[in-house]
């Protein structure tokens, strides 16, 4: 069984829409398959948007040709190069890394994979990945976290979430850190000045007799 068969997560992936080419048509669900159409026959070569997972079952029974969709072609990897900030992933592909994985295996099994896609994925993950490790410590309020997360891909968010409870408990470990230090030298400035105040009032020299 599928690790990801309980996972939300996986499931809301597997929605996600990728262009296809029916090479047979099909005949009877039409509309159901092309939810533009309302004829019940779509003739050979038609064009459909077809869920990601309804992709994996008919492009192993060679019934439909999975092609590359347009969030990774070369404009968008030029944008998702460019920086973190640069392009709503959340708005245009909210599981961008994990459908470009499944999208790529599939392809791979149908002969028409794009080898250079892998390759783009690695590094545009490794890129952003170190973008967000260097914005996360540098926040400011959970308005401005929400505002950052809100553009980033489901699993770019997770990154970026863990980056700023890292640095928040890094932060909170140096704080516990030095608060103890300050008490011990307040300790013993404490003690010094008690002493002092012994000597002032005579704590420190001979007691003067009563007669």
């Amino acid at each position: 069984m599928n690790n990801n068969y309980y996972s939300i997560e996986a499931i809301c992936a597997e929605e996600t829409l990728v262009p296809a080419i029916l090479p047979h048509g099909c005949t009877g669900v039409g509309a159901i398959i092309d939810q533009s159409s309302d004829q019940p026959q779509l003739a050979p070569g038609a064009s459909v948007d077809l869920p990601l997972w309804m992709m994996a079952d008919l492009a192993r029974r060679n019934l439909a040709l999975p092609e590359l969709p347009i969030i990774y072609g070369e404009k968008m990897r030029r944008k998702i190069k460019a920086g973190a900030g640069c392009e709503d992933l959340r708005a245009r592909c909210p599981f961008y890394y994990t459908v470009a994985e499944q999208l790529h295996s599939i392809m791979t099994a149908t002969g028409c994979a794009d080898e250079s896609l892998p390759g783009y994925m690695a590094s545009a993950l490794r890129g952003r990945y170190r973008e967000l490790l260097t914005r996360a410590p540098q926040v400011e309020g959970s308005v401005e976290a929400t505002q950052i997360r809100g553009k980033l891909s489901v699993e770019e968010a997770a990154l970026f979430s863990a980056a700023s409870e890292a640095a928040g408990a890094h932060d909170r470990w140096r704080c516990n850190k030095e608060v103890p230090l300050m008490n011990g030298a307040g300790m013993r400035g404490n003690r010094g000045l008690g002493n002092n105040i012994n000597k002032i009032g005579g704590g420190g020299g001979k007691r003067v007799k009563r007669h």
